[in-house]
């Protein structure tokens, strides 16, 4: 048995005894009709208390009413009817955070306002659209690598969790999901990004549940939440 076998047995053990029972995890929602709404989501969502991105989408669903079915059109319009992307964040969705905390960094909404322009130059206009692309090649897509040329994504962090948001499956290696490896693993055990979506969706399948649902729980977990609704 090799080491990444090794770890996920561990992580199987380590979920039965700490995450309840599989069957009554909870599925997340995500925005299957909104594409607007998981670019917002998934750029907003690091570096910030999930509060603040809740505080978000409700902001913009409250000036856009149809915003849970708006597409990256429909979002690109919203900012530019606002005046530009500093204006959409004060006055829109009233949240300036920049993408980093370096001197110069641009605006998250900025890096929005780039993301819906990705998405419309490539003719995905929909998470139907979305969905359709990237799952005809995972992570050899115009998506996956135009997201990680978008300033602060190079981690890719963001775009996982987009293709969550979409209803596909995922593991978003943040911190929270970092944390709990750390947890089950060892303090030590020093994780990349690309290793912890591995043993992640391996110890999805043992569990016998998909990925994004032990991502979700996961995260519930590390964040000090309930479990279960």
């Amino acid at each position: 048995m090799n080491t990444e076998e090794a770890e996920i047995r561990t992580l199987v053990s380590y979920c039965e005894d700490n995450l309840g029972d599989p069957h009554l995890w909870k599925t997340p929602d995500g925005y299957p009709e909104s594409l607007a709404l998981c670019i917002i989501d998934s750029l907003y969502s690091t570096g910030s208390h999930y509060t603040s991105v809740v505080n978000v989408i409700r902001r913009y669903k409250e000036k856009y009413p149809a915003g849970g079915k708006h597409g990256a059109e429909d979002l690109l319009r919203s900012i530019m009817e606002a005046g530009g992307a500093r204006k959409w964040a004060e006055d829109v969705v009233q949240n300036r955070k920049p993408a980093h905390t370096r001197p110069g960094a641009p605006l998250k909404a900025e890096i929005i306002e780039q993301a819906a322009q990705l998405m419309i130059d490539l003719g995905i206009h929909t998470v139907p659209d979305l969905r359709r692309v990237v799952e005809e090649k995972p992570q050899d897509n115009p998506v996956y690598y135009g997201w990680k040329k978008l300033p602060s994504q190079s981690s890719g962090v963001t775009y996982n969790y987009l293709l969550l948001l979409a209803g596909m499956q995922s593991i978003k290696p943040d911190r929270m999901v970092l944390r709990f490896l750390a947890d089950a693993l060892g303090k030590n055990t020093q994780i990349s990004n690309d290793r912890a979506c591995r043993l992640l969706t391996e110890t999805a399948k043992h569990l016998g549940v998909e990925p994004r649902v032990l991502d979700h729980i996961v995260w519930r977990a590390a964040s000090g939440r309930e479990l279960t609704d």
